[in-house]
């Protein structure tokens, strides 16, 4: 009788902790809002399609080109752009329980079309760390018509801030270097290539931040 009433309290014990186990599992969630604007004229642009990468609702901007999605999961998230006769674009985030993160989108028009163009494997990577104050950014290109000459424009622009700097302007290869950036600053940097002077391809918006010291 001891030992069956033994084996029926471990038995507890082990249902208990897994129960606890179960509650310890909790999914969080933020919310994202921001606002997409004509990288142009810096018009708000409505009818933009905004979704996320893990998925989350998918929700257009507005006549003032403001959008707002509930319910992202925490963590890494890409959120990503989409509207006819403008290049898609997407950046990535971060995600917190409970918080809004706020941000800003530029969309490009789509003026001409040459085939589908990838900018793809930036350097610094997407969400680098501890990056010195000088960089050397390059990144990879890939497409239907690989033996179209491109040029390409880079732009960069603080955390928080749609002002942009232009890095170089109908560069030839695929880097392009900078320095006198801040310390313990995120950047976001992205790229655009052209052929014959048409916007072709944007590439998406990576980010990363500087040394603190």
């Amino acid at each position: 009788m001891k030992r069956y009433k033994y084996i029926i309290s471990l038995l507890c014990i082990v249902i208990f902790i897994s129960c606890e186990s179960d509650k310890l599992d909790i999914v969080n969630y933020g919310t994202i809002s921001g606002v997409v604007l004509d990288a142009e004229t810096y018009l708000p642009v409505p009818g933009v399609l905004v979704t996320t990468t893990p998925a989350s609702d998918v929700v257009l901007s507005d006549a003032n080109g403001k959008f707002t999605i509930q319910k992202v999961l925490e963590g890494d998230v890409a959120v990503n752009i989409k509207k006819k006769d403008y290049l898609s674009n997407s950046l990535s985030v971060a995600i917190y329980e409970n918080q809004n993160t706020q941000m800003n989108f530029l969309i490009f028009k789509d003026d001409a079309n040459v085939g589908t163009i990838f900018l793809y494997d930036p350097v610094p990577g997407n969400g680098a760390v501890d990056q010195n104050l000088a960089i050397t950014f390059n990144w990879k290109v890939e497409g239907n018509n690989a033996n179209i000459q491109l040029t390409y424009n880079i732009y960069i622009f603080e955390s928080n801030s749609t002002v942009q700097q232009l890095l170089g302007e109908n560069v030839d290869l695929m880097q392009v270097t900078t320095n006198g950036l801040k310390l313990s600053t995120t950047y976001y940097w992205y790229v655009v290539a052209k052929y014959q002077g048409t916007k072709v391809a944007v590439s998406p918006t990576w980010s990363f931040k500087t040394k603190d010291k």
